[in-house]
């Protein structure tokens, strides 16, 4: 009974369809109507879905150039991350070479002494390389009162020793007092360390005598006379001297050569002043 309905169904389909085709082909007037209608209301709204189809499509490409955008702005951060990685590298093997070859100069200047190289480990104070350890000790041949050299000149003198390192106590230091003279003259002088007056880059220079004409520029070096710095040794430039109020001497002002700030590398003089005056 089932089977009957479905093939009466499909019959009439067909016919209803063989009737459209027929009345359509023979009176196009009429269906015309009804394909206008259809199209008024239809057209619209599938222009509608076509908009909101183009809003989706708009989004997606949108979202997808943000998504392209965003990558390559991750890829240019990461080469200018690694770029900068390289540049820094680069800076701090150019500043490594630069203090070795410093050292290597500051050698050669004092190749009449015997000398090593030492690594600063360590210092005392949180502001100035006052005192500070080196990574050389009395199982390298450093003893105290050996003379410490840095950048161009004079650095500070070995206060005590380990087995593995050093202590130097810089001419910086409210204790120090060098022995010095001028280079050109050989005149008299004292440089007196100084914490307060380096952080003007200012050591006390006094004990001139009132007859001797040192003068702004002089170069101050280790005197002969001292008990303990080997002579000649650069410790800085006279400036701003000027005459005691007793009449009797004059004193001023010593900037040093080496630079407190910072202090890397040093090279010890492994000869003492002692040895020298025994031989």
């Amino acid at each position: 009974m089932k089977n009957q309905h479905s093939k009466i169904i499909i019959i009439i389909v067909i016919l209803l369809s063989i009737a459209s085709i027929t009345f359509s082909h023979y009176v196009p007037s009429l269906t015309m109507g009804v394909r206008n209608t259809f199209s008024s209301v239809i057209v619209p709204i599938q222009k509608g879905i076509n908009n909101v189809g183009m809003v989706f499509v708009k989004r997606a490409m949108n979202s997808n150039d943000l998504k392209d955008a965003n990558n390559r702005i991750a890829l240019l951060e990461s080469q200018i991350a690694s770029l900068s990685e390289a540049n820094n590298l680069l800076k701090s093997k150019s500043y490594e070479a630069d203090r070795l070859r410093e050292l290597y100069d500051l050698g050669n200047q004092y190749d009449i002494y015997p000398k090593t190289a030492a690594r600063v480990i360590s210092k005392d104070t949180d502001e100035w390389f006052q005192v500070f350890k080196i990574d050389k000790g009395y199982k390298d041949g450093i003893k105290v009162d050996m003379n410490v050299l840095s950048n161009r000149g004079l650095c500070g003198i070995v206060s005590s020793v380990g087995y593995n390192y050093a202590t130097v106590r810089s001419i910086i230091d409210d204790e120090s007092r060098v022995a010095a003279m001028t280079q050109h003259s050989f005149e008299a002088c004292m440089v007196e360390g100084d914490i307060t007056l380096y952080k003007n880059n200012r050591l006390k220079l006094t004990g001139i005598d009132m007859n001797t004409a040192v003068v702004d520029g002089d170069k101050i070096v280790t005197s002969n006379i001292s008990s303990k710095f080997l002579p000649n040794i650069l410790i800085g430039y006279a400036t701003e001297i000027y005459v005691n109020d007793n009449q009797l001497s004059k004193s001023g002002y010593l900037i040093p050569v080496t630079d407190f700030r910072n202090i890397t590398e040093v090279m010890v003089i492994t000869r003492l002043k002692s040895d020298t005056m025994k031989d």
